[in-house]
C-alpha cells in the first residue's frame, strides 16, 4: 500500500485514506483498507506490515501481537521451499544434497531477518525526506530468483566441490593392484574346474555304463529342448506360446528365413558355441616333466 501511494512509513493515516479515496474514486475505501487503516494508527503495526507484507495483515483478522503473524505468516514460506526442493528432487538426481542444503540455509537467513530486523525510517534528502527498507518485499524478491535460478544451477552448472556439502571427489588415478590380485585368485580357482570339466567329459565317453547314462540324459534333454523351441510354431490362438513370450521378453530365438528375422537368443547361442568350438576345445598345453 505505502509503496503503490509512493509514500513513506510515517506518513498519517488520515493522508493515507485521502490518497485511497483518491485512488479509487469512491466515496469509501472498503472494509479491507478500512480495518488497515485502523491497524495501521500505531507504529509497531507499520513495522509488522513491513515484515510479513499486506496480505497477511488484511486476512489474519484475530491476530493482535507479533507471535500471532509470525504464526500465521510460516506456512506460506515454508511450503513454498518444500515444494522448490520436491520440484528440485524431481527434475533432476544431481547435486540434490546441496540444492536442500542451499534451500535450508536460504529459509533460515529469511525467518532470521523478518523476525529480528529492526524497523527504522531513515531520513533522506530534500527531494525524499524518509524512506525505509521494505524486507518482506526485498526477501520474496531473492526468494523468487533463487527458486528461478536454482534448478538452472543444478542441472546445468559444471561439478564444484564444496567443503562439507558436496560429496568426495571422483579419484582420477584408481589403484588398480587390488582389482588385479581378486582377478588373478579367480582364474586359478576356475581354470582347473574347466580342466576337470574336460577331461571328465572325455573319461565318460570311454566307460560304457557311462555312457549310455550320459546319451540317455542328453537324448531326454533334446527331447524336452524341441518340445520348448516347437511349441508356439503354429498358430496357437489366443493360448500364449513359450515363443510368443519369448520375443515378448526381447529373447526370440526363431529361425532366421525369408522375411523372418533371426532371433537375438539363437544369434547369441551361435556365437558362444563358435567361441567354445575355436578357444574352449584347445587341448592343454604339455607340462614338461620334471626329473627326479
Amino acid at each position: 500500500m505505502f509503496k503503490a501511494l509512493q509514500v513513506p512509513l510515517n506518513t498519517p493515516t488520515d493522508t493515507i485514506r485521502a490518497l485511497l479515496l483518491q485512488k479509487f474514486n469512491t466515496p469509501e475505501v472498503g472494509a479491507e483498507f478500512d480495518e488497515l487503516l485502523k491497524r495501521m494508527s500505531s507504529f509497531e503495526s507499520r513495522s509488522l506490515y513491513l515484515r510479513f507484507g499486506h496480505n497477511v495483515i488484511t486476512t489474519c483478522s484475530y491476530c493482535n501481537s507479533f507471535q500471532d503473524f509470525a504464526l500465521y505468516f510460516l506456512p506460506r514460506p515454508i511450503m513454498s521451499y518444500l515444494r522448490e526442493a520436491a520440484f528440485v528432487g524431481l527434475t533432476t538426481t544431481r547435486r540434490r544434497r546441496t540444492a536442500v542444503t542451499t534451500l535450508f540455509l536460504m529459509f533460515v537467513m529469511e525467518m532470521y531477518i523478518l523476525f529480528t530486523v529492526e524497523i527504522k525510517i531513515l531520513w533522506g534528502d530534500i527531494a525524499q525526506p524518509s524512506f525505509t527498507i521494505w524486507w518482506h518485499d526485498l526477501v520474496l524478491n531473492i526468494r523468487h530468483i533463487l527458486f528461478i535460478l536454482l534448478p538452472l544451477v543444478v542441472c546445468y552448472a559444471p561439478n564444484i566441490q564444496i567443503p562439507f556439502i558436496s560429496g568426495p571427489a571422483p579419484s582420477s588415478n584408481v589403484d588398480t593392484s587390488a582389482l588385479l590380485v581378486q582377478t588373478h585368485q579367480t582364474m586359478n580357482h576356475l581354470l582347473p574346474v574347466i580342466h576337470l570339466v574336460k577331461y571328465g567329459q572325455a573319461a565318460i565317453m570311454r566307460v560304457p555304463e557311462l555312457r549310455e547314462r550320459a546319451s540317455s540324459w542328453w537324448e531326454e534333454e533334446a527331447r524336452v529342448g524341441a518340445w520348448i523351441r516347437g511349441d508356439g510354431v503354429e498358430d496357437t490362438g489366443s493360448r500364449p506360446s513359450v515363443r510368443g513370450v519369448a520375443r515378448g521378453l526381447g529373447t526370440s530365438f526363431d529361425e532366421g528365413g525369408e522375411g523372418v528375422e533371426e532371433g537375438k537368443l539363437r544369434t547369441s547361442a551361435k556365437v558362444m558355441t563358435k567361441i567354445l568350438m575355436i578357444d574352449g576345445l584347445k587341448p592343454s598345453p604339455q607340462q614338461p616333466h620334471q626329473e627326479k
